[in-house]
C-alpha cells in the first residue's frame, strides 16, 4: 500500500492557467491519457482521470449526421436545423458543438478542452462583440454560457486550458497556474481578480441544456464489404480505419493510444452492426450492450474470422468513446432521430 500526495482536480469546472510555454497543454495532455492505466517507470502512474473523460476540440471538415447541436447554435442562416444537424463539412464551431453532443451521448462526464484546439467563436463571445453583433444576427451560444449547466443540470464536469480569455474565471469553480511545470491552486487569487475586474458582458443563455434527442443508426449504411470480401476492415494508421471501401478519420480523435485499438474499434463496429443495431435501437443501448458483451467474451470476439480456440492477438480494448466517434465519422452513416421538437 502506497501513500500518495498530490492535487486532487475536484468536479466542476476547472481553469488551467498560465504563461505559454509554463506546461498547461502538456498537463490536460496527461490527464487525456489518464484513463489508461500506465505501467511502473512511466512518469504517469499516479495521473489518474475519470475513464469516462472524453478529449473535446474543433474538428473542421467531419462530417455530422443528425446530431443535435442547438444548445449551442441555433438560428442558421436560410434556416439549417440543428436539431437535426447534417453536413459533410462542419465548420469549426459546428464541429466541436457535435463533438461535445455526441460525448454526452455516449455517457462521458468530463470533458477536456484547450483553446488552442477549440474554435474562438464556440468558446466566448466578449462584452465589445455583444455590444458590436447583436444577438438575434449571432446563432452560437458560447461554451463559456453552458459550461455551468452542464455541471449543474448533467453532472458533467470540463477542464479547459485557458489561457487568453479572463471572461472564464466568472464561471470556474477551480483554478490551477502552472508555473515552471507545477501546478499551483490559485482559486481565491482568481476571484478576487474576477471581482475586481467584471467583464461586464451578458450571458447568452435563454434555454435549458437537456438531452432528449436519441439517434439510432440504419444498420443498412454500414456496410465492411470490399470487392469479393464480404468483411475487410483494416487499421491503416493510429488515426485510420479503412472500413470495406470507406475511410474513417480519427486523426483527431486524440485518446486513442495503439493502433490495435483503432483495429478492434473498426472490428467493434461491424460487430455492433451485425449484433446490436436493429434500426430502432439508440446508439448508447447499442454502446452498452457492445461492452457488456466484450467484457463476457473478450476480445477475440471481434474477429469474424475466428476458428475454435484461436486468438486473434491483435487487438486491445478501445473504449465506447472512441468506438462511438469511429461511427460518427462513417461518411455513409445514417440516423434516425426520436424526441425532436418541431
Amino acid at each position: 500500500v502506497h501513500n500518495i500526495t498530490g492535487m486532487g482536480i475536484p468536479a466542476g469546472v476547472t481553469l488551467i492557467v498560465g504563461g505559454g510555454y509554463h506546461g498547461k497543454s502538456t498537463l490536460l495532455k496527461a490527464l487525456e491519457r489518464g484513463v489508461y492505466p500506465h505501467i511502473p517507470g512511466d512518469g504517469r502512474e499516479y495521473v489518474v482521470t475519470l475513464p469516462d473523460a472524453v478529449k473535446i476540440r474543433a474538428e473542421d471538415g467531419r462530417r455530422v449526421e443528425q446530431v443535435d447541436i442547438s444548445p449551442f447554435i441555433t438560428n442558421l442562416p436560410f434556416g439549417q436545423n440543428t436539431k437535426s444537424f447534417c453536413t459533410d463539412d462542419a465548420s469549426g464551431s459546428t464541429s466541436q458543438a457535435a463533438n461535445i453532443m455526441e460525448a454526452l451521448e455516449a455517457g462521458a462526464r468530463l470533458l477536456l478542452v484547450d483553446e488552442d484546439t477549440s474554435a474562438t467563436n464556440f468558446m466566448v463571445r466578449d462584452a465589445r462583440m455583444q455590444a458590436l453583433v447583436h444577438k438575434q444576427f449571432e446563432p452560437i451560444t458560447p461554451f463559456l454560457d453552458r459550461v455551468r449547466q452542464l455541471y449543474e443540470s448533467l453532472g458533467v464536469s470540463t477542464i479547459l486550458v485557458m489561457g487568453g480569455c479572463g471572461d472564464y474565471l466568472d464561471v470556474a469553480d477551480t483554478v490551477i497556474m502552472m508555473r515552471n511545470y507545477l501546478p499551483v491552486d490559485i482559486t481565491e487569487e482568481a476571484r478576487k481578480v474576477a471581482q475586481s475586474l467584471p467583464t461586464r458582458r451578458r450571458q447568452e443563455v435563454s434555454s435549458d441544456f437537456s438531452l432528449k434527442v436519441s439517434r439510432i443508426p440504419l444498420p443498412e449504411s454500414f456496410d465492411p464489404s470490399r470487392g469479393k470480401r464480404p468483411i475487410k476492415i483494416d487499421a491503416k494508421a493510429l488515426d485510420l480505419i479503412l472500413f470495406g471501401t470507406d475511410p474513417i478519420d480519427l486523426r483527431y480523435v486524440e485518446q486513442l493510444v495503439d493502433i490495435s485499438q483503432t483495429r478492434a474499434v473498426g472490428y467493434a463496429i461491424n460487430l455492433a452492426c451485425k449484433k446490436f443495431m436493429d434500426g430502432r435501437t439508440p446508439l448508447p443501448a447499442i454502446l452498452d450492450a457492445l461492452e457488456n458483451y466484450l467484457n463476457e467474451h473478450g476480445l477475440d470476439v471481434l474477429d469474424p474470422f475466428r476458428r475454435g480456440e484461436q486468438h486473434p492477438g491483435n487487438f486491445a480494448r478501445p473504449r465506447r468513446f472512441e468506438i462511438a466517434a469511429a461511427i460518427n465519422r462513417l461518411r455513409t452513416l445514417r440516423m434516425h432521430q426520436t424526441g425532436v421538437e418541431k
